[in-house]
C-alpha cells in the first residue's frame, strides 16, 4: 500500500507539473521574444530621432549608443550600408523599411527590426536596430532552468509529502492488522489508539468494541466453567448418596431411590442448562413470582438439609410485589447461597421474600456465625471455612447481571444474605 499511494501521488505531482510548465515555458519564450522585438524597435526608433534624415551618404554618419546588445545599422535610400555593423546591403526586411514602413523579422540567425528615415515626405534611408536570437534564447533557457528547479522542489515537496501521508495511513492501517491477528489468536487486550483519521478510527472503534465484547464473553466463560464444578458438587453428591443408599437394598428400596435419582438427575441436567444459558452473557429480564422460586429451591435443598437434621423453613410476605429478573439466575443464587449455609453455616435455614421499600428481597438465613467484618466474603478464594467461595463470587456476579443487588446483611449471631431485586409492574405469568 505503501508504494501504491507513493506511486499515486508522483504520478499526479508529476502530471500537474507538466499541464503547469509547458504552457508557462511557452508563455516565458513568447515574452522574451516580443520583449526583444520591443527592444530593438525602441533602440531603431531612438536612433531614428538622433539621425539627420538628410544625412549625405558621402559622409560617416555616426550613430547612437544603443543597449541591451543591440547593433544598429543605418541604410540610404538605394539600401547601401552607410554606417553600424550589419550587411553591407540591404536585406529583405530593410527593403521593405525603405518603401516607407517599418518592419521586423528574422534573417541569419537575428532578430531585426528596421525603422525607415524620411524627409520632405520622402524616405532618405533607414536604421537598422538588430540582435542575436541566441541572446533571447540564453535568456529563454534560463528562466526554463529556473522553472525546471523549482519544479524539481516542488517534485521533491510532493514526494515529502507523499511519505508522509503514506506514514500516516499506512502506520494504523498496519497497527489494524496486527491488532486483528492478535485478536485473532485470543489476546482480548488489544486496544486501538485514535489515528485522526476519520474512517480508520471507525473501524478501529468496532475492533475495540469486539475485542472487549469478546473479553467479557471468554472470560465470563472461563469463570463460569471455574465455578460450574462448585455448583455442581453439591447436587452429584446428593445423586451418588441416593444411589449408594439403594445399593444392596430391597427393590421397593432401589425402586424408590432410581425415581428420586432420576429427578436429581432432571434437575443437575437443568443446572447445567442454566449454566451455559448464563455463560453466553445476561439474559433479558422477565417478571417473577417469588413464591414459585423459593418452593422450587427449597425442593431442591430440602432433603439435603433434613439429611444433616437441619429443617429448612420458606417464609413469604403477602404484599410482595412482582419483580424482574432471570428465573435459571436467580435459581443459581439461591443454589449459591443455600450451598454457603449447607457448608459453612449451622441449625436452621430460612429462605424469605419480603417487600423491601418497593423491591422484592430474598433472605437466606442460618443460624452459624459467618467471617470476620474484614473479609470480603464475595470475592473467590474467601470463604468461612476453607472452602474456594466460587458459589458466591457467582452469585454475585448474577445478581449484578439483572440490576440487583447481593450483600451480607448480617454477621451475627446469624448468617444472612439478602439478594434485592428490582421490582417490576407486569404481573408474572
Amino acid at each position: 500500500m505503501n508504494r501504491r499511494i507513493l506511486n499515486v501521488a508522483l504520478t499526479s505531482t508529476f502530471v500537474a507539473l507538466v499541464l503547469f510548465l509547458v504552457p508557462l515555458a511557452i508563455a516565458v519564450l513568447t515574452l522574451f521574444q516580443a520583449d526583444a522585438r520591443a527592444t530593438l524597435q525602441r533602440e531603431a526608433l531612438r536612433a531614428a530621432v538622433l539621425v539627420d534624415p538628410g544625412f549625405s551618404s558621402s559622409d560617416l554618419t555616426e550613430l547612437p549608443g544603443a543597449a541591451g546588445g543591440v547593433r544598429l545599422t543605418l541604410y540610404d535610400e538605394t539600401g547601401n550600408r552607410v554606417s553600424g555593423t550589419g550587411p553591407r546591403s540591404a536585406d529583405a526586411v530593410v527593403l521593405k523599411a525603405l518603401l516607407g514602413r517599418s518592419s521586423e523579422g528574422d534573417v541569419a540567425g537575428d532578430m531585426v527590426s528596421v525603422v525607415p528615415l524620411s524627409a520632405t515626405e520622402r524616405v532618405t534611408g533607414a536604421i537598422r536596430a538588430s540582435l542575436p536570437a541566441s541572446a533571447v534564447w540564453g535568456r529563454v533557457i534560463a528562466a526554463w532552468a529556473i522553472m525546471v528547479v523549482a519544479a524539481a522542489g516542488a517534485l521533491a515537496i510532493g514526494i515529502l509529502s507523499a511519505r508522509a501521508l503514506s506514514r500516516r495511513i499506512t502506520r494504523p492501517m498496519s497497527a489494524l492488522a496486527e491488532a486483528s491477528s492478535a485478536l485473532g489468536s485470543g489476546d482480548f487486550s488489544v486496544r486501538m489508539m485514535p489515528s485522526r483519521l476519520a474512517e480508520i478510527d471507525q473501524v478501529a472503534t468496532a475492533l475495540n468494541s469486539t475485542a472487549v465484547r469478546l473479553g467479557e464473553l471468554v472470560e465470563r466463560e472461563r469463570t463460569m466453567a471455574a465455578q460450574a464444578s462448585h455448583q455442581l458438587r453439591t447436587p452429584l453428591s446428593g445423586l451418588r448418596a441416593v444411589l449408594e443408599q439403594a445399593h444392596g437394598a430391597s427393590a421397593e428400596v432401589q425402586a424408590a431411590a432410581i425415581s428420586v435419582a432420576i429427578e436429581r438427575a432432571d434437575a443437575l441436567n437443568s443446572t447445567i442448562d442454566d449454566m451455559i444459558q448464563l455463560a453466553r452473557g445476561p439474559l433479558h429480564g422477565t417478571a417473577l413470582d417469588a413464591a414459585s422460586l423459593l418452593d422450587a429451591a427449597a425442593l431442591r435443598w430440602r432433603g439435603i438439609f433434613a439429611a444433616q437434621g437441619r429443617p429448612l423453613r420458606t417464609q413469604l410476605a403477602t404484599d410482595l410485589p412482582a419483580f424482574v429478573g432471570v428465573a435459571s439466575a436467580v435459581g443459581q443464587i439461591l443454589d449459591a447461597l443455600l450451598d454457603n449455609a449447607e457448608r459453612h453455616g449451622a441449625g436452621a435455614v430460612v429462605l424469605r421474600a419480603r417487600n423491601s421499600f418497593g423491591s422484592v428481597a430474598i433472605d437466606v438465613e442460618d443460624e452459624g456465625g459467618t467471617v470476620a467484618a474484614t473479609d470480603d466474603i464475595f470475592v473467590s478464594g474467601v470463604s468461612g471455612a476453607g472452602g474456594s467461595g466460587l458459589g458466591l463470587s457467582l452469585a454475585l456476579r448474577l445478581a449484578h447481571d439483572q440490576g440487583g443487588r447481593l450483600l451480607l446483611s448480617e454477621r451475627s449471631p446469624h448468617t444472612r444474605f439478602t439478594l434485592v431485586l428490582p421490582a417490576s409492574e407486569v404481573t408474572p405469568g
